[in-house]
């Protein structure tokens, strides 16, 4: 096996699985043959009822019209260019000759031994799974980087397939087919990564791909291919300084550009998920002792052409300001230059127009979450480094108009049972933890903790439902004894921040570990240990160790903690019972995208 495949594991249950998968492979080899022997008899086309039940669409893609042909979500242009370039163009792909939409299903559609259920899963990822799963940072790699790399990996195109299966099993009722599918094109994706020569950017891409989805199906292998995925850049690094690796100025482009950044988002946002101001302050510390200023101020223009536009100047500004706010120096010029850069950024952004098209409500969502991201960066550079939890007690207004901005944008998707992301752009279940553990005024903080638990968003590896029982505990040990009408009723002794979270995933029990003031064991905070207990029906237990419900919530911890998350760190225990830790070396702001 290359040396670049080593973070696929083989084990019994493969094994086992690969048979089936076998079978199922004779089984629809045989439907087709009798389907090609009826159509060369004049017969009707016999249904695929063998393959799956009820399905909602067709097997092969049918042409669409231009008003409802959703687009690759490359960018969100406030000019319909598909109207003017064609009904499957790309926004961001006017200089090509098509979209990769299109040209996927021109080539797919002559790949020797593609089956009829196979490219049915693949036009569904290319519908659905990418446009809806994929964030702002990410979805070049899931729209357009990895169709083009399935059309000469049949690995990867396996991978897309399981995919697009996995993600319609999340929508219908009988799924179980569907699931089967996804699990068979699992072991067919790893098995032709096994059998054939891969490159290393073919690699990172495979990854990735896998990285996600086993986050998608609780795997506990998805840690595991996070750290191969992050050594294997390393590895590519080194080879390409001492030159036994030579890539071409494209390759370097995706490993520099799409393949690096999204392996390194994956990594940091296992470390902030405790505590998100105390890893940006952690971050601020380190990159101003190692870095120079050289950022100049950003200019903010009247109005923004695109979301994304909007989107890249807001990232300048957090970039701006983690080079000159200093998290424990007090109020400066510094902290009033960011602030007024927010308000020109928000004046700009609420001049910016979305098109009148199929995709304008889910522009609109978008633009609502891109405020209320500004107002989650004034709050935190306002407070950066803070000692004195009353101080978010100034930002009392701004808490209230991003719980606003949510409520009118994810409040009505409760009869969605899985918001889903692929977690490398998080944002919505980080931001609604930020106000709910951080604001005290009961009624926000409480439609905070409403909103994690009725949307039950699922981004990567982070569910909404597992944050708002966390947060429930830490609102009831904040306000027990007090009788809470507004965030000055509880004192800064009552609060508390969390230290450290151990998950242990083969019961569904959370250990959070407790700080009250100065938020520091070092310098004499005391510890308070509490147990949450996850509903049967909210458990994260991975496949590999599923067990009936039943019995889950009848045992009790008596091993190790699977995931340990504290302040800047994340570790996660491997095949050896020992912790593999990954520290905070760069911080992302969390901007969610619909």
């Amino acid at each position: 096996m290359p040396e670049s495949l080593l973070w696929i594991n083989k084990h019994s249950a493969s094994t086992m699985l690969s048979r089936s998968c076998e079978v199922e492979t004779r089984k629809i080899r045989k439907h087709v043959q009798h389907e090609r022997q009826m159509k060369t008899k004049g017969a009707p086309e016999v249904p695929v009822k063998a393959l799956r039940k009820k399905r909602p669409l067709e097997a092969e893609p049918k042409p669409r019209t231009t008003a409802t042909q959703p687009g690759l979500r490359l960018d969100t242009n406030v000019n319909d260019q598909r109207r003017e370039d064609g009904p499957q163009r790309s926004m961001l792909s006017a200089s090509s000759s098509g979209s990769p939409t299109t040209n996927l299903m021109q080539s797919i559609s002559t790949f020797p031994g593609v089956r009829p259920e196979e490219l049915r899963s693949l036009v569904f990822y290319c519908q659905r799974t990418a446009p809806e799963w994929s964030g702002w940072r990410d979805a070049s790699f899931w729209n357009k980087l990895i169709l083009q790399a399935c059309r000469s990996n049949r690995s990867i195109l396996h991978g897309l397939v399981a995919l697009g299966a996995f993600h319609e099993s999340c929508e219908i009722d009988e799924a179980s087919d569907l699931q089967h599918l996804a699990l068979c094109q699992c072991i067919k994706a790893t098995r032709e990564a096994c059998e054939h020569p891969i490159s290393d950017i073919a690699a990172l891409i495979s990854c990735i791909l896998f990285i996600c989805l086993q986050n998608l199906q609780n795997s506990h292998s998805a840690y595991q291919l996070l750290t191969s995925g992050h050594s294997l850049v390393s590895d590519i690094d080194e080879r390409l300084a001492s030159g036994t690796l030579v890539l071409s100025d494209s390759e370097v482009m995706v490993l520099n550009k799409t393949l690096r950044p999204i392996i390194e988002r994956l990594r940091m946002r296992f470390c902030s998920i405790v505590d998100i101001p105390s890893a940006l302050a952690l971050h601020v510390m380190t990159r101003q002792q190692t870095a120079e200023r050289g950022s100049p101020l950003p200019e903010t223009p009247a109005s923004f052409q695109t979301l994304l536009e909007a989107r890249n100047k807001l990232e300048q500004i957090v970039d701006w300001s983690e080079q000159n706010v200093h998290p424990f120096l007090p109020r400066g010029d510094e902290r009033s230059r960011v602030q007024a850069l927010i308000s020109s950024w928000t004046r700009a952004l609420d001049l910016t127009k979305t098109a009148t098209s199929e995709r304008y409500h889910s522009l609109e969502k978008s633009k609502k979450l891109l405020k209320a991201a500004a107002i989650v960066v004034s709050i935190l550079f306002d407070t950066l480094g803070t000692a004195n939890e009353c101080s978010y007690d100034d930002h009392i207004g701004g808490f209230s108009e991003i719980i606003e901005l949510y409520q009118s944008a994810i409040g009505g998707f409760v009869q969605h049972p899985h918001n889903v992301s692929f977690g490398i752009d998080s944002g919505v279940v980080d931001t609604l933890a930020f106000v709910a553990g951080r604001c005290r005024d009961p009624n926000i903080r409480r439609a905070a903790v409403e909103l994690l638990s009725r949307t039950d968003r699922t981004e990567g590896d982070l569910q909404g439902c597992t944050g708002s029982a966390v947060l429930q505990r830490l609102i009831d040990i904040e306000e027990e004894g007090l009788f809470v009408q507004t965030a000055g009723d509880v004192p800064e002794l009552h609060r508390v921040r969390i230290w450290e979270d151990h998950q242990y995933w083969d019961c569904g029990e959370i250990q959070i570990f407790f700080v009250n003031c100065p938020y520091d064991p070092a310098m004499g905070a005391q510890v308070r240990r509490e147990s949450v207990r996850l509903q049967p029906g909210s458990l994260r237990i991975p496949k590999e160790k599923a067990i009936p419900r039943e019995k889950v919530v009848s045992k009790t911890p008596n091993s190790l903690p699977y995931v340990k998350y504290g302040r800047g760190f994340g570790s996660f225990l491997d095949s050896r019972s020992t912790y593999h830790e990954i520290r905070l070396s760069s911080f992302h702001i969390p901007i969610p995208r619909l």
